[in-house]
Formats: C-alpha cells, sequence, structure tokens
C-alpha cells in the first residue's frame, strides 16, 4: 500500500516556535495583513479566532473562496459582524458568526483547513489546555493552525488507510484497512456535484478524493462533468480543483493511483504525474516504441515506489455522449458503441515496472496473447495476469519473471466465457473480475458464470461454484460473496466450503466495498445501502442514500463516501456524502430546558395582532391549504422591490398586522412595511432558513438551519427566546453551506398556543421533534427516537426532509424515503408509524429475511421523496422537490411528482406542469374528481393561492418552445380559470412564494433574493 510521507508520529503531537517579536498576528480594526491572507485556504472551512470586528472576515472572505466561522469575542461584536457581513451580501454565505468559546466551537471534527487564532499576544502553547484540545478536533489532518505566521500541520492518526486505487489497492480486493471508519455514523459533509457522466472512477489518499468523470452524459445536467477529473476535500467536501480528461478514453479501469502528495493518471499517451495538491502536471512517463510499440496504457498498479504498468494497442475512442434524455430512470443502453459491443478495452501485451521518478523502465515481460486487464491483480509480491481461454501467470514483481504459469482446460474452462453484462442485475462488462491474496486468485463478477478460486501457490483449481455474480470482498476470516440473485454467503478460502449463508441479498449493480466493521452494498429492492454488521452478519439499512453504481461506498481516511450519480435512482439526498463514526454520540438524547432554551429579559408591550385577511404562516394555516378571505387587486402593479445583499434564495413571505416577514438560505429574517416595503427590522440567525417564519400573537416564530428555534417581537425583532432543538452544537458543510447535522428543516407550525418543529437531516444522525410553549420557549413534549423506529441500532425511520402539517389533530412531516409523511400524536408526541422490520412488511410466519421472489413491491418499506405535504382526497400525501435537491431538480425514478393544491371551502385548484385544473366537489363514477377548468397560462406553476374574488398563481410562463423563461404572478377567474390579469417578475418565484394579504397586496419572494409588493 501507498506510505504516507507527511505523517508524523503520534507523539509528536504540535511543536511551535512563537516569537512575540516576529509574530504577525491582527489587531481589532486592522485590515488582513498579507502574512494572515496566505494562510486562508483557498476552499474549504477556515475559522477565525477572537474577532472584535469585521474588518478581518470581511477582507479575507473577499480573497477566498473558503466558508469563515467567525468567532467574536462576544455578543455585541457578534452582533456588528453580522450586521457588516449582512451588508456585504456575505452573512450566511461565505461568513457565519459565533460566541462559543474556543473549548466548545460548533463543528464536527475533522472539518475545518485552517484556524487562525487572531491574538498576537499569545502563542499556541499559551492557550488553555481545553481550547488546544478543541483547535486541533475541528481541524481535519493535514489543516494547519497559526498563532501569528507560525504554524503546523495536524498529523494523520495512526490507523487511517487510503484507497489509492480504483479497487482500494492492486490485489482489486476493495476492502479497507481504515481503523476509525466505524459505525456508528453521523454525516460529515453533503456537497456537489449532484450529477455525473459514466463512467465513475474513485481513489482517495492524504485527505483527498479523486473522481474521474467519463465520456456518456445521458441527460444534460451531467455535461458540465463530461471527461473531467475532479478532486475533493475529503473532509469537507470543498471542491479544490479540476482538469479535463482525454475525450474518448474509457477511464473505467485501473489507470488512476492517489499518493499523498501525487496522482498517476495513464490514458492513450502517456501516464500524467499530477500534483494532488492542486492538479498541475509535474510531468509524464511515455513509453518508447522500442519499449512497446503500442503504447496505451490499459493497467497500472503502485507498491513499494514501483510504477507497473500493463501496455497494449491502440483503441476505438469512445464518441462522448451530449444526451438529452427527459424521462426518470436509467435506460442500460443509448451507452455509445463501446458499451453496446463485446467488450474491447482494456487488452495489452506487455507488462513493465517503472521508476516514477526517474522514468526508467525496471524490466518488461511480453505475453503473445492479450492480457486481460480487468483480470490483472497483484497481491504479496506477486502479480496475476490472465489471457482469457489461454493462459493464467503469476509473475514476480520485482524481476519480472514468472513464477508459474497455467494452462489447464479444467482451470480456463471453470473460469468460463464471459457472461452477458451491461444489466442491473449485474452490472458492468469493464469491472474487474480477479482478486487476490496470499492464498489465491479469485473470479467473479458482473461477466462471470462462476466463482472461481485458483491457488496463489501453484496455479492449480482450488474450487469452484456454479454461481459467478457475486460481488467479492476478501477479509482475514473468509471470502465474503455479496450475491444478487443468490443470497450472499461466506466461503472458506482453500476448500469453499460455505462457511455461512448470510441470508441477504445486495442491490442490483453496484459493487460492494468493505470496511473493518461491515460490508457496504445498495440496499436490496431499492431500499438505499445495505451495511452487513459483520460483529454479527446482520444486514443493516442505511436509507437515505444508495452507492454510485461503478464505485460503491469508498472508505479513506477515516471517512465513508457515497455518490454523486451517473442515474437518478437516487433517495433522499444526492450529490456526494460522507458519513464519519459517531463513536459513543447519543442520538436519542433528551433535551433538557436549563441547557437548551435562553430567554431574554424583554418583554412584549402591546404585541401586534394579526387582520383577517393576513396570511400568517406556511401556505396560510397549519393545514397548509393556501386559502385566504383577501381580494386581489384589480389593476395591480410592483410597487416595491426589495432586493438582498446576499443574492440568496427567499422563504415564502407571510402578511401580519401591517408588515411582511421573510427569511432565506442567508438566516436573515426580515419584516417590511406591507405598503412601502421599507425594512422595519430585520434579525439573525445562524443559519440556512427553508420554510418562512410564522406569526402568532405578536411574535414571529422561525426554525434556522443551524438547528435552533427563534422567538421574536413582531414589532421590533428583539429576540424573545431561543431554543436549541439540535442535539448538539456541530455543523457540517452542506452544499457549501455550515448547517447544523441537526437543522430545523420542518420549518415551524403554531396551533393553539403551541409551537412545533423537528429538527435533523438524516434518521442515522437521529431525529428530534418537539413541541414547546409558544410564548416561553418551554417543553410541552420531545419525541427523539422517531429516526430510529425498529430499533436503537437500526437507523431507519423518519428524516426530516420536509414541513409539518396539521390535521385530524395529528401532526404530519415529510419525512424521507422510508416513513413519509410521518405522523405523531398531538398531545403526546408518539410517533404512530410503526416498523416491526426495517426492510419489509414481513409476515409473522415469514422465515427469510429477504424475499427471493416478493409478492409486491409495496412490501418494501419505502415512501415517495418530496418536502411538501397536501390534503388530498382526505389522506396526507407527499409530493414535490427533495428537500436538499439541486436548483434545477428533474423527475428521478422515486420523484413524488410536481404536484401544487389549494382548496377552500368551495374550491379545489390543483397544478402540476403546464396545467392548473379546479375541480368539482363531486366525483364520477371511478370515483374521481371532476374538471370544472383547465388553464395552461404557466409551464411551471410554483405557487398557488385561492382568494376570495380569485385564484392567485406564480410561475414561469407558458411561451414559444425555446424561448428564455419568463415568470409572472397572475389572476385566474374561479369560475372560468381565463387569466384576469398578470405581472411580469424579474425572476423565478421561490416554490410557494406567493401570499396575498389585506388591501387587495401580493407579496412575491423570488429565487434572486429580491421579495416585491403587488398591489393596485
Amino acid at each position: 500500500m501507498v506510505s504516507r510521507s507527511i505523517r508524523i508520529p503520534a507523539l509528536v503531537i504540535f511543536y511551535w516556535a512563537f516569537a512575540c517579536q516576529t509574530a504577525t498576528g491582527v489587531v481589532a480594526g486592522d485590515d488582513a495583513s498579507p502574512a494572515l491572507a496566505r494562510h486562508v485556504p483557498q476552499q474549504g472551512v477556515c475559522v477565525l479566532l477572537g474577532a472584535t470586528d469585521a474588518a478581518v472576515p470581511l477582507s479575507l472572505a473577499e480573497k477566498s473562496e473558503a466558508v469563515f466561522l467567525v468567532q467574536a469575542s462576544d455578543d455585541s461584536d457578534a452582533e456588528s459582524i453580522r450586521n457588516a457581513a449582512s451588508d456585504a451580501g456575505l452573512l450566511g454565505v461565505k461568513i457565519y458568526v459565533t460566541t462559543a468559546p474556543a473549548h466548545a466551537l460548533p463543528l464536527a471534527a475533522n472539518l475545518a483547513d485552517a484556524v487562525l487564532v487572531l491574538n498576537r499576544e499569545k502563542s499556541f502553547e499559551e492557550l488553555p489546555a481545553d481550547a488546544r484540545r478543541e483547535i486541533l478536533r475541528v481541524l481535519h489532518p493535514g489543516g494547519e493552525v497559526f498563532v501569528g505566521d507560525v504554524g503546523t500541520a495536524k498529523p494523520f492518526p495512526e490507523g487511517s488507510d487510503d484507497w489509492s486505487h480504483p479497487y482500494h489497492g492492486p490485489d482489486n480486493n476493495p476492502q479497507s484497512n481504515d481503523a476509525h471508519a466505524k459505525a456508528p455514523y453521523l454525516t460529515q459533509f453533503l456537497s456537489e456535484p449532484w450529477y455525473v457522466p459514466m463512467p465513475q472512477v474513485t481513489v482517495a489518499s492524504g485527505g483527498r478524493v479523486f473522481k474521474a468523470f467519463g465520456h456518456i452524459a445521458l441527460k444534460e445536467r451531467e455535461w458540465p462533468w463530461l471527461n473531467t477529473l475532479a478532486a475533493i476535500n475529503g473532509y469537507n467536501g470543498a471542491l479544490l480543483w479540476r482538469r479535463p480528461l482525454t475525450p474518448g478514453f474509457m477511464i473505467h479501469r485501473n489507470t488512476l493511483i492517489a499518493t499523498p502528495d501525487t496522482l498517476y493518471l495513464a490514458d492513450d499517451a502517456s501516464c500524467k504525474i499530477l500534483n494532488a495538491a492542486d492538479g498541475e502536471l509535474r510531468g509524464e512517463i511515455k513509453i518508447s516504441p522500442a519499449m512497446a510499440p503500442d503504447g496505451v496504457w490499459k493497467w497500472m498498479a503502485f507498491e513499494n515506489g514501483v510504477l507497473y504498468a500493463i501496455i497494449g494497442p491502440p483503441e476505438k475512442p469512445d464518441p462522448t455522449i451530449r444526451g438529452a434524455r427527459k424521462l426518470p430512470g436509467w435506460p442500460w443502453k443509448d451507452l455509445g458503441q463501446g458499451y453496446a459491443s463485446p467488450y474491447a478495452w482494456g487488452f495489452g501485451h506487455t507488462l513493465l515496472a517503472i521508476n516514477p521518478e526517474t522514468k526508467q523502465v525496471l524490466w518488461k515481460r511480453s505475453s503473445a496473447d492479450p492480457i486481460d486487464s480487468r483480470a490483472a491483480c497483484m497481491a504479496d509480491g506477486r502479480i496475476y495476469l490472465y489471457c482469457h481461454e489461454k493462459s493464467l501467470t503469476s509473475v514476480d514483481a520485482s524481476t519480472g519473471q514468472d513464477i508459474w504459469t497455467t494452462t489447464n482446460t479444467q482451470l480456463l474452462a471453470a473460469i468460463g466465457q464471459h457472461d452477458r453484462a451491461q444489466t442491473p442485475g449485474k452490472g458492468f462488462a469493464s469491472s474487474s473480475y480477479a482478486k487476490a491474496n496470499r492464498a489465491g486468485i479469485y473470479f467473479a463478477g458482473p461477466q462471470r458464470t462462476h466463482l472461481v478460486a485458483v491457488s496463489a501457490q501453484d496455479g492449480s483449481l482450488m474450487w469452484s461454484y456454479p454461481h459467478g455474480n457475486f460481488q467479492l470482498v476478501l477479509r482475514h476470516d473468509a471470502l465474503y460473496a455479496m450475491g444478487r440473485t443468490q443470497t450472499s454467503k461466506k466461503f472458506d478460502y482453500l476448500t469453499g466450503r460455505v462457511l455461512a449463508d448470510l441470508d441477504c441479498y445486495r442491490g442490483n449493480c453496484t459493487r460492494a466495498t468493505g470496511a473493518v466493521d461491515s460490508i457496504f452494498t445498495r440496499g436490496y429492492r431499492h431500499t438505499g445501502t445495505m451495511r452487513l454488521d459483520l460483529s454479527g452478519n446482520q444486514a443493516r439499512r442505511i436509507p437515505l442514500m444508495r452507492p454510485a453504481c461503478q464505485d460503491g461506498v469508498i472508505i479513506a481516511d477515516g471517512q465513508l463516501y457515497w455518490g454523486p450519480w451517473m442515474c437518478d435512482c437516487n433517495h433522499s439526498l444526492i450529490g456526494m456524502i460522507s458519513l464519519a463514526s459517531a463513536a459513543d454520540f447519543k442520538f436519542n438524547q433528551t433535551a433538557v430546558e436549563e441547557e437548551r432554551l435562553a430567554s431574554s429579559s424583554v418583554k412584549v408591550e402591546n404585541p401586534l395582532e394579526a387582520e383577517p385577511d393576513d396570511w400568517p404562516g406556511y401556505r396560510a394555516n397549519s393545514g397548509r391549504t393556501a386559502a385566504s378571505s383577501a381580494r386581489a387587486p384589480a389593476k395591480p402593479r410592483i410597487i416595491w422591490s426589495y432586493h438582498s445583499p446576499s443574492g440568496q434564495p427567499a422563504t415564502a413571505p407571510i402578511t401580519a398586522a401591517g408588515l411582511v416577514f421573510w427569511s432565506g438560505l442567508d438566516g436573515v429574517v426580515h419584516a417590511a412595511d406591507a405598503a412601502t416595503g421599507k425594512v422595519r427590522w430585520r434579525a439573525f440567525t445562524g443559519a440556512a432558513v427553508r420554510f418562512p417564519p410564522e406569526f402568532h400573537q405578536g411574535r414571529i416564530y422561525i426554525g434556522s438551519g443551524d438547528g435552533a428555534i427563534y422567538c421574536f417581537d413582531a414589532a421590533s425583532g428583539n429576540q424573545l427566546w431561543k431554543f436549541r432543538a439540535a442535539p448538539a452544537e456541530r455543523s457540517i458543510l452542506v452544499h457549501g453551506r455550515l448547517l447544523s447535522n441537526w437543522p430545523v428543516g420542518s420549518g415551524v407550525l403554531l396551533h393553539k398556543g403551541v409551537l412545533y418543529a423537528a429538527a435533523g437531516i438524516t434518521s442515522y444522525d437521529g431525529t428530534h421533534v418537539y413541541a414547546l410553549d409558544a410564548k416561553t420557549g418551554k417543553i410541552r413534549w420531545q419525541n427523539n427516537t422517531s429516526g430510529r423506529l425498529v430499533s436503537g441500532e437500526r437507523v431507519t425511520g423518519v428524516s426530516v426532509q420536509g414541513h409539518l402539517l396539521l390535521h385530524n389533530e395529528r401532526l404530519y412531516l415529510a419525512g424521507g424515503n422510508v416513513v413519509s409523511p410521518a405522523i405523531y400524536d398531538l398531545q403526546t408526541g408518539a410517533c404512530l408509524n410503526k416498523l416491526e422490520n426495517e426492510w419489509w412488511d414481513r409476515p409473522p410466519d415469514a422465515k427469510e429475511r429477504f424475499p427471493a421472489q416478493p409478492k409486491n413491491r409495496e412490501m418494501f418499506q419505502r415512501a415517495p421523496r418530496g418536502r411538501e405535504l397536501f390534503l388530498v382526497d382526505g389522506q396526507v400525501r407527499v409530493f414535490d422537490q427533495l428537500l436538499y435537491s439541486p436548483p434545477k431538480y428533474g423527475p428521478s425514478r422515486y420523484f413524488g411528482g410536481h404536484f401544487l393544491q389549494a382548496q377552500d371551502d368551495q374550491s379545489t385548484i390543483r397544478g402540476t406542469t403546464g396545467q392548473l385544473l379546479r375541480l368539482a366537489a363531486e366525483k364520477n363514477k371511478d370515483g374521481q374528481p371532476l374538471g370544472l377548468w383547465r388553464s395552461a397560462a404557466f409551464r411551471d406553476p410554483l405557487a398557488l393561492a385561492v382568494c376570495a374574488n380569485s385564484v392567485l398563481a406564480a410561475g414561469e410562463k407558458t411561451g414559444p418552445e425555446g424561448a428564455p423563461a419568463a415568470f409572472a404572478v397572475a389572476a385566474l377567474d374561479k369560475k372560468s380559470g381565463r387569466v384576469s390579469w398578470s405581472v411580469d417578475l424579474p425572476a423565478a418565484p421561490v416554490s410557494w412564494g406567493l401570499a396575498p394579504g389585506p388591501r387587495k397586496r401580493i407579496f412575491v419572494a423570488l429565487e434572486n433574493g429580491a421579495v416585491v409588493g403587488i398591489g393596485d
């Protein structure tokens, strides 16, 4: 395996040379000094400790793409920094402010790239011991801490491991030896890219993840990543660099290798030697025609400082595909001639050993028959070469001499012919199908009809098993074979004896990979990820995402990585996802008011009162009916506009007491005069807000991405109380934003003096649902266990993936792809959803862990994905976009469908792509509602409201095909559906970003952060 040249022995943790007379610290009010700016990372996360004003953070943020957590000296300084950063459009975008002490920084471990101590009067060693420990905790290995101009890197811990080759190592065994990537887990980051072309190859080393994306983009969303190599920070997901790949060269092979400081990338011309830190080309290894006349790199391995390569003849380039597929799912066709034809890549005749420093060939071995690089592997100082139907050879890696060669017909017949791949139940023909260890070489995979074991000592056939569609993981105790159409099994290496039937199936094409305590595959029957817990061979479910087809779960540097995807068979989470070990974290801990609730002494005098026509909450009310007694204007125009300095999308607006309230992804809460748009006050939360505030009895309530619920005086903006709903102060990067692991992603819901909210992202991190007294913030009830409905050890349950809705005295929550909607008893908080089994609704007498032939697809524990809840025909249903999804999210296999509904006692209006409908109260003989009218005024309706005299709609207007998108808000006659008037909008409205209000006014929030007021 690759050694880490930058690691430091564990006993030598830090050494600091600090001299006060030469330190270049920063004093309050200074602009950032050049020396300080040198230490700021260009991407990722930077912590500034001890800021007294905004000058330094603003200056540094202008020079870097990094996200800054600024620790202010006190509350007054924090408020000053927040105001200045908000005015600059950077608050909640690049700058986040905290007053947490240095010994309790609100970040996940190993997240920050740099910590800068803004104090030139103390050295690191003079800081309190608990502060030093905390700084080291939040820094990732390789990250740096600076006091003044002196600093050093945090070392990598002993026991961490690289994923240096596409299959982990040159043995093709996808088994990580990382001692830190152990269950249970907490989310470490969510990042882009969302979707990428195929094929995909991943390696990782030195805290960086390198991903090569290939030449086939079936949908337009994947085009930007065609033929691209990207480097991603393995601890926080920041994109470090990207560079183009050679078009037409099929990358799904072993020609990408990572070390802590170097990346080796081979193609049809040379092996490029890249600087791992920035992607710059440091050199190339080109094979002379005299050494190998063909010159195309087919396979590589790196061990003990030597680079090994198979070189072969030219390949027909596979043209780049820029598809325009609109349908969901994955076609398994239209992948180009290369994948449609019998496998023709990766065959060579020359094996070389090369010194990468001098680029000199150390030895050469030639083969008359073509070597299939998919079966080339290296273990225990030997390289194994397979020539289909011809021979299997063991080569001494130090000399290039053959140790043995077998042409035994029985062995070759057992390995057999290539089976048909490129199918969902198997996988890809380009996958490697041989793995090796000291005992043997093991053949299995998408192309194989048999599992075959060959002795590493002499090449004899040890045993075979009459089924080859296994994904193999070679562990210290046995050979684990993860099956798709047969149950997974555990084999003895030497005899082939089945040591255990693991009684589970992998899901479809994704390869299996191993951690020290687990084996990961795709979940059976589209159920996410299966984690085989090796402590008892129990199949556990991680439901919110499934591994990418050609990668599987990648394990390196204490982290586990999922995605990004080349198809849209994703689940609730999209993009690149990383988990880290949670160690002894308590997922279901109970909130204690004294620790969580912060109340102010501010009193609300003469609280503002709502008017009858106000729109005081999300989609108007706790039932989210989007109905109002307000009347629409007759001759409307835009009467005012507010433009956010950050330009971040606003939440939907609400109205109350002559004011309009909204927040946004910058976390800033605004109150503006409904008549003029003049901002009356603004207040700050600590992170992105996705659902709007709610008004109740003179107070404004809001749930923030920082994991807290805030209560403000609606008249003044003074904070009345703050309740931390998150079980811990732990922020991570979520698509470039600092966000709690437990953001209040549900928004808030007010009912009869009680506030309801849910905190979390994923069931495996924990889900926390609360009922709080609206006036005081005190806890009425709490539910901290619904993320794990089966048992405390199993992470299948409710995730916070959308908003709340009240119906028939029950609280509903958009809950992700296992249980959605989630249902809670309004009085006690008990979750009314029940799961007896984390995988499927198993009959009481069932003996199977998984049914081999399920009677129907509905028996598996799955729910429609989506963030929006609606009462449809008496049932609460889930629709529309995922909560954490791309800006332009299209339909996927599990997409709940684009759906809108607004209804009052007389009218039900529904919308979807290209149409709005009014439904009659009566139904036809088949029980389907009758339509009264249909309107095609909007190509993409995004918001609805039923008013007293009209139906209001906002979205993208219907226009000529290919014309630029244009947006508007319009009034439709309730009886006929005809458009009464339309007002153009300067940008797209946000989802449900429409609020009618008193005095015939309408307010619309836009994706560009603006809010507009419309009236006569």
